[in-house]
């Protein structure tokens, strides 16, 4: 029963390989805080796009519309952490795209932000 498991395992695309990731961080740890007055509570792999996508809330003194300013630099950041963390670089070799959406926990309805990061933004 072992060795089929582990040929089942070995038979996983990278693809699958990632949204089962993801499914399995969404289910077992999120909500997660990440940093001050933030919180994961979502990460989704869409394989017919190739589009990993990690959905953020803001909480707290962070929940307001003064973030838009502070995030205007985002996407620099993002891309610089991107290539700065080695559990991506898989992923990147295949051209995933990387989409990141932050949003109210006072409104849930309100973007402050919604980023997708493709190929060309980070190579």
């Amino acid at each position: 029963m072992a060795a089929a498991v582990m040929f089942t395992a070995c038979q996983e695309s990278l693809e699958e390989r990632a949204a089962r990731e993801a499914r399995e961080v969404t289910e077992n740890k999120c909500p997660m805080p990440v940093g001050d007055n933030m919180m994961l509570d979502s990460i989704v792999f869409d394989i017919p796009t190739l589009t990993q996508s990690q959905y953020f809330r803001f909480i707290g003194d962070n929940d307001n519309d003064s973030v838009v300013y502070a995030l205007q630099d985002a996407k620099r950041i993002l891309v610089a952490e991107l290539k700065s963390t080695p559990t991506y670089r898989s992923l990147m070799n295949k051209g995933v795209s990387f989409r990141y959406v932050y949003r109210s926990n006072k409104n849930p309805e309100k973007t402050y932000l919604d980023i997708t990061l493709t190929k060309e933004d980070y190579q």
